[in-house]
């Protein structure tokens, strides 16, 4: 019997290493905290539907993006202006459903596993399977782009947050969690006017009591809109429509874009923090400066190190009430400090500064710190040419281009032809 047992708990070790090993050998790491995944030739949307329904999820981070039409490209910008982590991103492409698709997953998720964990035993595969659903953007080969972005909740003296989204269709009997919607859009449509049907028939939801999430959607016919949610109704505000949301000009709004405040009129005004309206500040007075993907890449990482000049803090201090139509001198002073060719070079001391102070610390004193980046992405999408270029920083640039055929490393963003 003793024998008997062993054999079996041999077989057992076999079966776990084989399973891990598998996983391992479907990741190819490019730079440290960063991997190519294998392409996905099938998904598990049961499973997706399932893991987030029961799990808190605790994604986060103050990140910023914006859309605009060039040259008759649709190119959008989108930063992760993440706190420390030793997390990893993935890029993922599938060709699984009506739409091959491709972007970039980054897990600063409790149920994520270490970079260190990653170089050790590969990823499980629960992790392996969720994957796909966790991408911060997504592209397709019909050409329609999909980023998304976080929005803080609203909390109110009882506890309720009163723009939670519990349900945008009670009758549906799809219902899907909010962060799967770029995964669920880009496999399914090809248009903005596609993604305005497909996700009226959705049961769209948002974790009680957790901040919502928020998509600019942007096709390559030249069409752009963000979508939002709030109190359980779907949101847009379409590019075209732009001079017609009067509640914005206090901010002289010239393009889709977004930071971590809500942008619709319901939620506008209700909002008591507006972390991010420096960086949105920045994004409205540098995007008339695009005129090339290199440009919409200079603006993207300056907005990223502008975190250093007007942190969650100093919005706190600086709240105005948007209908007073006072945005207040640090906002709009924002745009010409970061703009300065030295902040860069400041920005750039800070995070290696603290970073090499941070290194060896575990994973508990990383998140108590929590005050400056470890590991920051820049992307530019080309929708039209089916192309995203990323930054990795981590003490030093890392370029990426990630197109449908794989991955080419950089010298410079230049060099994307």
């Amino acid at each position: 019997m003793k024998k008997l047992v062993i054999m079996l708990l041999g077989i057992a070790t076999i079966f776990m290493v084989g399973c891990t090993s598998d996983k391992t050998d479907k990741l190819t790491e490019l730079d440290k905290y960063i991997y190519e995944v294998e392409e996905y030739s099938s998904l598990d949307y049961e499973y997706a539907d399932k893991f987030y329904a029961e799990r808190n999820d605790n994604w986060g981070g103050g990140c910023s993006a914006i859309s605009k039409m060039v040259d008759g490209h649709r190119l959008v910008g989108r930063n992760m202006d993440l706190n420390i982590s030793n997390k990893c991103a993935y890029i993922i492409r599938t060709n699984a459903g009506k739409y091959r698709t491709m972007g970039l997953a980054y897990t600063s998720r409790d149920y994520s596993p270490d970079y260190d964990e990653i170089q050790d035993k590969g990823i499980t595969e629960e992790f392996y399977k969720i994957l796909p659903f966790m991408c911060d953007d997504v592209i397709n080969d019909a050409g329609l782009h999909v980023e998304i972005n976080m929005r803080h909740g609203e909390y109110w003296p009882n506890g309720e947050d009163k723009y939670a989204c519990k349900g945008t269709n009670p009758d549906s009997k799809k219902r899907v969690y909010m962060f799967e919607l770029p995964r669920y859009i880009g496999e399914n449509c090809s248009t903005v006017a596609e993604a305005k049907e497909y996700i009226a028939g959705l049961n769209v939801y948002s974790q009680d009591h957790y901040w919502n999430y928020c998509f600019i959607i942007s096709d390559s016919k030249g069409n752009s809109s963000l979508l939002e949610f709030s109190s359980n109704e779907v949101c847009w505000l379409d590019e075209k429509n732009l001079p017609s949301y009067t509640w914005l000009d206090v901010y002289h709004t010239k393009a889709i874009a977004q930071t971590n405040f809500y942008l619709n009129k319901k939620a506008w005004y209700s909002q008591d923090i507006k972390s991010g309206e420096g960086r949105f500040v920045t994004l409205q007075k540098g995007i008339d400066k695009v005129k090339s993907r290199s440009d919409m890449y200079d603006l993207m990482r300056k907005v990223q190190y502008s975190n250093f000049y007007l942190d969650y803090d100093t919005c706190k201090k600086n709240y105005f009430d948007p209908r007073s139509e006072d945005i207040g001198e640090i906002s709009w002073a924002q745009y010409d400090v970061v703009m300065d060719p030295e902040f860069e070079n400041y920005a750039r001391e800070l995070i290696n500064g603290s970073n090499e102070g941070i290194k060896d610390m575990d994973r508990q004193k990383k998140q108590d710190l929590n005050k400056y980046w470890e590991s920051i992405f820049t992307e530019v999408t080309d929708v039209n040419a089916q192309e995203i270029f990323v930054r990795l920083y981590e003490k030093e640039d890392n370029l990426y281009l990630l197109t449908f055929d794989g991955t080419k490393k950089l010298d410079s963003i230049e060099d994307w032809k």
